[in-house]
Parts: structure tokens; sequence; C-alpha cells
């Protein structure tokens, strides 16, 4: 059986975050500051700087990809969708999150967040924070930091 656990929520927070910040960088002060140690959000804004991340499964390793405006691109890319966990590698918080983006022609692109999202001209976090503490363990096989439930 596929292991599982309860959170029961203790709060919802929610935060702007403005031009020129870093997505990722906000959404972790946004956690350290209220000291979440087992939670989930969204987020939904827009980026004028993109850096996200693929896990290659064969590799076990993630390529780190961006994207930055052009003069025949869109200026800003749209957040379609954000979402992530909240949990603790040892005593270090850590922010798992996936990214979807879309630029004004319907194009897609996504996948791990990392630093280097820059805000443009907005972007709104909700943060639920649970009771307890959500811990991950690192497995050395996939070169991965999985919950630990």
């Amino acid at each position: 059986m596929m292991p599982s656990r309860s959170f029961p929520v203790k709060e919802l927070i929610v935060a702007r975050f403005d031009a020129g910040e870093d997505l990722y960088q906000n959404i972790k002060q946004v956690v350290v500051n209220h000291a979440v140690k087992a939670g989930m959000f969204m987020v939904i804004g827009a980026v004028d700087r993109a850096k996200y991340g693929f896990y290659h499964p064969v590799k076990k390793a993630y390529t780190n990809l961006s994207w930055e405006p052009t003069s025949d691109s869109s200026l800003a890319l749209e957040i379609v969708n954000c979402t992530g966990n909240v949990a603790l590698l040892d005593d270090d918080v850590v922010i798992h999150a996936h990214i979807t983006f879309t630029g004004e022609c319907g194009e897609i692109m996504g996948g791990h967040l990392l630093e280097g999202c820059r805000v443009n001209p907005t972007a709104e976090l909700t943060l639920l924070k649970a009771e307890g503490v959500l811990r991950r363990k690192r497995n050395n096989e996939l070169n991965l930091a999985l919950l630990s439930i």
C-alpha cells in the first residue's frame, strides 16, 4: 500500500510579490517568516524572466532551462499554474514546486520552479500551513530528496 499521512490545516497565508522580485526566493521567505514546516501552495501572476528545471529519470539529474524576452517574443509570461509543497530536509526548508508558463501566442513551457523567475508585474501566493512537520529524505538511487511519510 502506498504511504500517506494526514495533516490538519492550521492557517491560510497570502502574499503579493512585486515587479523585479525573485519568485522562488519570495516563496521561501514567506515560508520561513511564518515558520511553515508542512504545507502546500499555489501562485498566480506573471514573470519577465523564467528559470525552471526538467528531471531526467535515466540521468538522475536536472537540466536547467530558461526564458528571456527577445525582440520577437512576449514581454512577459503568464503563470498558468504553480503548485508546490513545503517540507524539511534535515532542518532546512525545501520548496518543491512545478510551474507552467504561457506567452501571448499560447505556447506552454514549464518544469520545476528554480531561483531566477523574475516577477513582472505581480504574483500572488496562497499558502496552506499545516500542523506538524513534513520531512524529506535523500534517495541516493534517484538522486532526489523524497517525502518521508
